[in-house]
């Protein structure tokens, strides 16, 4: 009986130190996601809820905004312009706050960062210089002269064959990020928003 008391203590111990150690190894996963692996561009930290071409956390390119609200992810809007309109996350949803929700004809279209510390799932955020984000997705992207800011970029990098017809478009003063976004072509790259 003792030796069975013995051999269920130590499996027990076994389990907590492999939780244990899996728990110590999350931070790691996080700095290694991204295009370019574990000693990549991408290697620098990224947010706990990360924007990619496909959406943020649990807010997905192309779901509905009715499905958004009823997940209790999004705000609901009676005052939504049907057309084109921007929502944003409702309190409690575990998504950041700074960021804006395009909704086009009732489907989220794309998400706007214009603020805050929300990076790319390749860990790239506003502040960043224009060579660090050329570094990180390298021949992906493809840069264009800004509308409204003389020296400034719209910097594009579009969606892989998993994510097609979706871009990340980031814009910059000519030194740095200013702003990103993610979503479906062609609303991502609508500079004025809903026009």
């Amino acid at each position: 009986m003792n030796s069975q008391r013995l051999i269920r203590s130590s499996c027990l111990g076994v389990l907590v130190l492999a939780a244990l150690a899996s728990a110590c190894n999350r931070e790691d996963d996080k700095a290694v996601k991204g295009r370019n692996g574990p000693n990549g561009a991408a290697h620098d930290s990224v947010s706990e809820v990360a924007l990619s071409e496909d959406g943020l956390g649990p807010v997905h390119i192309g779901m509905t905004l009715d499905e958004a609200v009823n997940m209790a992810l999004l705000n609901e809007r009676p005052d939504l312009k049907p057309s084109c309109d921007f929502v944003y996350p409702a309190v409690g949803s575990g998504l950041p706050p700074d960021v804006g929700i395009m909704v086009v004809k009732g489907k989220i279209a794309r998400i706007d960062v214009d603020t805050g510390s929300v990076t790319t799932e390749d860990g790239v955020k506003i502040g960043d210089t224009e060579d660090r984000v050329k570094s990180v997705y390298g021949d992906e992207l493809t840069v264009e002269p800004h509308k409204y800011i003389e020296a400034g970029h719209y910097m594009t990098v579009l969606g892989d064959s998993a994510s097609a017809g979706k871009a990340l478009v980031f814009e910059t003063d000519g030194k740095r990020v200013t702003m990103f976004r993610a979503g479906r072509l062609p609303e991502v790259k609508w500079v004025e928003g809903c026009r």
